[in-house]
């Protein structure tokens, strides 16, 4: 009988095809390809994945196209400044007065603000932070940008009129003057005069007018660094009165104090608060007259949950019939006496230690260690040494006026709450030079041009508008006992935007603290990177 033999042929297609899988709401491309194997002697596939299928066009996005991060910038502190640069009509008025020029105006500010570095670290910091349209400013298109601004005057002026047309109802203004200095010697009107920060170089004075409740800054005026500030009074109404601001109280610090200032704001019809130096024989009268009524029940109340006193009386100076309002705060006083005591035993201390060649040597040691303490001691000579008697009623004078305040106005419409609140306020002032010549590295001007100086001071106003309204926040929802402001920048820095190769974009996860510090700016948490 024959053999006979069945030979099975396998057939294996080994051309690769695609098969589409669905999982969920998303389809999955695979590529396979058939085999022999030889081990287990059966044909098997290989599957390679290429990629989720777009629902839209059908193509096929690859497994790290549109998912590899291409860059990721700093995010929430530009986002968070920006909110609140809408919300207080900065970016408006900018766009409304300089349309060719507002987002280098605004950005340069507010990097100011954010970073606290020089103008020419700007574009670095562009690119490492997430910006709506890129923007490549130079350190040569920043100076020019810069004496652009210095010769266009008339736009400033404008800009002014605008930001103080849109402030609304301002019942009081903050205005004082410091001292900015520069190295250069080609700005004609850098002078020599008296400088607030104790620097031997010539200088220019500017005056800043901070409007009251806002808290932000109005408009300002550059002076030649030789003019005094009283002179400055009149020039500061006619400017404001330009811009429509009429009727509005002044508040000023001790320097504008003179009889012929009051007695020129008088005549002006100017309405002022301004305090009473000490040094002056009013305020000696004063102090002596009301000592022991200062102390009185009668004449305590409470201001912001602490126990004052307070006395109103009616005086004149250079004819001018002024209200004069008298606080005294116990526990103001109780510091300052202890701070004073404590002062005094220290420098007994060591000059009973110290060898001295002269009464001189003696006088400029303890003014050094302690201004104004040579004029509380009587020194006698006990060679080698000095001796030191305290003279008991100097510093009993000298007492007799810690924790108490003299506040003249010729507003009698003014109560004793509305008098302290808005000569508390001029605090806001001072911190803003603080800011301006530290926060905003505007100590000493490097530039080279008056046109320049002009530019350079108004990008830093837009940048002080930025941080008070910043800054005004923060001590509305008491945030100052948890941060500084340069810590809410950085923390809100770690939330970043991520772009991909796609070209879109998302955020990485908001934190808590994040969270609530946008809550307490009443700024919207961002889902996605938008301003």
């Amino acid at each position: 009988m024959p053999l006979i033999f069945s030979i099975c042929i396998v057939i294996i297609n080994t051309m690769p095809y695609r098969v589409n899988q669905k999982i969920g709401n998303h389809v999955y491309v695979y590529e396979v390809e058939s085999y022999w194997d030889t081990a287990k002697k059966q044909p098997r596939q290989r599957r390679r994945y290429l990629g989720r299928m777009d629902p839209q066009t059908g193509e096929i996005l690859h497994p790290h196209q549109g998912f590899t991060p291409r860059a990721a910038r700093d995010f929430g502190h530009i986002y968070l400044t920006l909110n609140i640069v809408n919300r207080i009509g900065l970016s408006e008025v900018l766009k409304e007065v300089f349309p060719d020029l507002y987002q280098e105006l605004l950005y340069l500010s507010i990097f100011q603000v954010l970073e606290s570095k020089p103008l020419y670290l700007f574009q670095p910091w562009a690119e490492a932070t997430y910006l709506k349209e890129p923007l490549e400013l130079s350190s040569q298109r920043i100076s020019r940008l810069a004496e652009e601004l210095g010769k266009s005057e008339d736009l400033q002026q404008k800009f002014f009129h605008s930001w103080i047309r849109d402030q609304g109802d301002i019942q009081a203004v903050l205005f004082d003057i410091t001292s900015l200095s520069s190295y250069s010697k080609l700005i004609e009107y850098l002078e020599w005069g008296y400088n607030r920060d104790q620097e031997k170089l010539p200088q220019i004075n500017l005056g800043v007018v901070v409007g009251q409740p806002s808290c932000l800054p109005l408009a300002y005026r550059v002076y030649p660094g030789s003019i005094a500030d009283v002179s400055t009074l009149r020039n500061v109404v006619v400017l404001l009165g330009e811009f429509g601001l009429k009727e509005f109280t002044f508040i000023l610090d001790r320097g504008f104090y003179s009889a012929t200032n009051i007695k020129e704001m008088k005549s002006e019809g100017i309405s002022f608060v301004v305090p009473l130096p000490f040094s002056t024989k009013t305020s000696h009268h004063l102090i002596s007259k009301h000592l022991r009524d200062l102390q009185s029940p009668r004449y305590g109340f409470y201001y912001r949950g602490r126990p004052m006193f307070h006395i109103k009386e009616e005086i004149t100076i250079a004819d001018v019939l002024l209200s004069a309002h008298i606080y005294h705060d116990e526990r103001r006083k109780a510091d300052e006496v202890d701070h004073l005591m404590r002062r005094i035993v220290e420098i007994e201390a060591l000059v009973k230690e110290k060898e001295f060649w002269d009464r001189q040597a003696l006088e400029e040691y303890m003014e050094q260690s302690f201004k104004g303490s040579s004029k509380l001691f009587e020194v006698t000579e006990e060679r080698p040494r000095f001796k030191l008697m305290r003279k008991v009623n100097a510093i009993s004078r000298l007492m007799n006026r810690m924790g108490k305040t003299i506040i003249l106005t010729n507003d009698p419409e003014l109560g004793r709450e509305d008098i302290l609140s808005l000569y508390r306020r001029k605090d806001t002032l001072e911190k803003m030079f603080d800011i301006i010549k530290n926060e905003l590295d505007c100590r000493r001007l490097k530039v080279s041009s008056r046109e320049a100086v002009e530019g350079r001071i108004f990008l830093t106003y837009l940048s002080l508008i930025i941080y008070s309204a910043l800054s005004r926040i923060m001590r509305e929802k008491d945030l100052y006992r948890t941060y500084t402001l340069s810590e809410v920048f950085y923390e809100l820095k770690k939330l970043r935007a991520v772009t991909l190769n796609s070209g879109k974009s998302y955020l990485t996860e908001v934190s808590k603290k994040q969270r609530i510090l946008f809550e307490k700016f009443d700024v919207p948490v961002p889902v996605v990177p938008s301003y």
